[in-house]
């Protein structure tokens, strides 16, 4: 692996650590968007999210408990 993707990882995991335990956003390949606590995660950038909601067109749905499969996920901010 390159340095600078090593740099990246590193990155990205410290980022995600930062937010445990606050709410993101997570926007996913297909369009969708949820929000919730991201509780947990892993090297493959899957997401345990508490208290999710998945945004359509404005309208919130409520959602509990998900998990995200990170092969799915383009980006996580926090809201």
């Amino acid at each position: 692996m390159s340095s600078d993707m090593s740099k990246c990882l590193a990155t990205l995991g410290a980022t995600l650590q930062d937010s445990i335990g606050k709410r993101v956003l997570v926007k996913l390949r297909d369009g969708y968007e949820i929000r919730g606590i991201l509780k947990s995660f892993d090297q493959h950038v899957n997401l345990l999210l508490e208290d999710a909601e998945e945004v359509v067109d404005n309208n919130i749905f409520k959602r509990g408990t998900m998990v995200v499969r990170g092969e799915n996920v383009l980006f996580v901010s926090p809201t």
